[in-house]
């Protein structure tokens, strides 16, 4: 690593678990903090007293305190040691989907953290304020990304793409199995030669987030906070950068799934006069059995919702009249984003409709997201929810379009599966 000219991105001094002190890694890594529910939680610390959630989702009364001092107390005995020298990491992680068998491959690395506007580095969805309060808490008690942010990129280059390919033949440096069977493994690169052609193919590309927003925004703030702070030695300094983990917007491994809305509460005239409602905008189809209604929407394909409402039976299938709706509806917003299915529920059947306004939204307690069409019906069908709007996934062209035209889409809008695992590699943020 050159010292003296800091590139765009930077090998790690990564913190990895020692498999000698907390045995198989399988017992230590979880899934993404906003995945964790109270139950999962308690089942993770149970399963090791070196689980990862200690740190990403404590239980204790001061989560970040108790955070800060458990990260402090392993890295003491040695239960999470710098890595014998700086590397970026390549990691696959190897899964299942619709019946086949699928290999992402990503990077992980030190980005420098770039304001949005510059163009470089973009968001692709909107942010809740509650949770990044929450990540720059845990960031500021820890002085550590303890998880990684996931972006994508332009297609890789040749070198790094043979760098990538003969690093792929050599055993994983730490491999570690999630409750649903993805294999996560790490090799690291670490010879000048790999550093530089890692640095040289990621130096230009623009990146998009995928996930990992809030963390990237928190990530932002901290580092506005710390250069605000007494100053120590020039920059650029450990937290002018943020862990990412890089991934090829071509790579064969890239699934996204749809973020479906589960509603607790609906205003019941509005739930009473829908159908007649929704008229207006959409062509609507009614469906008596949800197989028949889930296996329509998918035949589908764009500008089409699935809706059900408690109290109702059946299902209905809405699909859009024609775009003029949407440009009357958001004449500010980019086409690209416009078109997008979330963009139809949340303007013309939330908003319109349900009087659920976006500041709302944004406040959360109302408004629940999950990839398990089946199961959002089943809530319904019970009557813990009023409404379960379901949807088709944008792909990557939709969300790249978005970027580009300089928007941003609707709070989770999109689910990129499988998720990063927590644990296998932390970055500190300490000189």
């Amino acid at each position: 690593m050159n010292a003296t000219v800091p590139r765009r991105v930077e090998p790690l001094d990564a913190l990895l678990f020692d498999p000698a002190r907390v045995g198989s890694l399988d017992r230590v890594v979880a899934p993404p903090y906003d995945l964790i529910d109270q139950v999962q939680q308690g089942r993770l610390y149970a399963r090791s007293p070196f689980n990862i959630v200690r740190l990403e989702l404590s239980r204790e009364p001061d989560p970040y305190a108790s955070a800060a001092a458990t990260l402090a107390q392993w890295r003491a005995e040695a239960t999470l040691a710098h890595a014998p020298k700086p590397a970026f990491y390549y990691y696959t992680q190897r899964f299942n989907h619709a019946g086949q068998d699928l290999v992402r491959n990503g990077l992980i690395a030190r980005v420098r953290l770039e304001e949005f506007a510059s163009g470089r580095i973009l968001p692709h969805e909107r942010t809740f304020p509650k949770a990044k309060e929450d990540r720059l808490r845990l960031l500021a008690a820890t002085r550590t990304n303890i998880s990684s942010i996931f972006g994508l990129y332009p297609a890789a280059s040749r070198d790094l793409r043979e760098l990538l390919g003969r690093t792929a033949e050599s055993a994983p440096l730490r491999s570690a199995t999630d409750d649903h069977g993805i294999v996560n493994e790490i090799r690291a690169l670490d010879s000048p030669g790999a550093i530089a052609t890692v640095q040289e193919a990621l130096e230009a590309p623009r990146i998009l987030i995928a996930d990992g927003h809030h963390r990237y925004e928190t990530a932002l703030e901290y580092r506005r906070q710390r250069h605000a702070a007494p100053p120590g030695r020039s920059s650029p300094r450990p937290f002018d950068y943020v862990m990412m983990t890089l991934v090829a917007f071509d790579d064969p491994g890239l699934v996204i799934l749809p973020t479906h809305r589960l509603v607790r509460r609906l205003p019941a005239h509005a739930v009473a006069h829908f159908g007649d409602r929704c008229r207006e905008h959409f062509m609507v189809e009614e469906f008596a059995a949800p197989d028949q209604f889930r296996a329509a929407l998918t035949a589908r394909g764009r500008r089409v919702l699935g809706v059900a409402l408690g109290g109702q039976s059946g299902f209905l299938l809405l699909a859009l009249r024609g775009p003029a709706s949407l440009a009357i509806a958001m004449p500010d917003t980019p086409a690209a984003v416009r078109e997008l299915e979330v963009s139809l529920l949340h303007t013309l059947v939330l908003d319109r409709i349900f009087g659920i306004k976006p500041d709302e939204v944004r406040r959360g307690g109302n408004i629940e997201y999950t990839i398990d069409g089946p199961a959002a019906l089943a809530e319904v069908a019970a009557g813990r929810a009023a409404g379960a709007f379901l949807m088709n996934p944008p792909n990557v062209a939709d969300i790249e379009r978005a970027s580009s035209a300089g928007a941003t889409m609707p709070e989770k809008s999109t689910y990129f599966f499988p998720k990063l695992i927590t644990g296998l590699v932390l970055n500190p943020l300490d000189d």
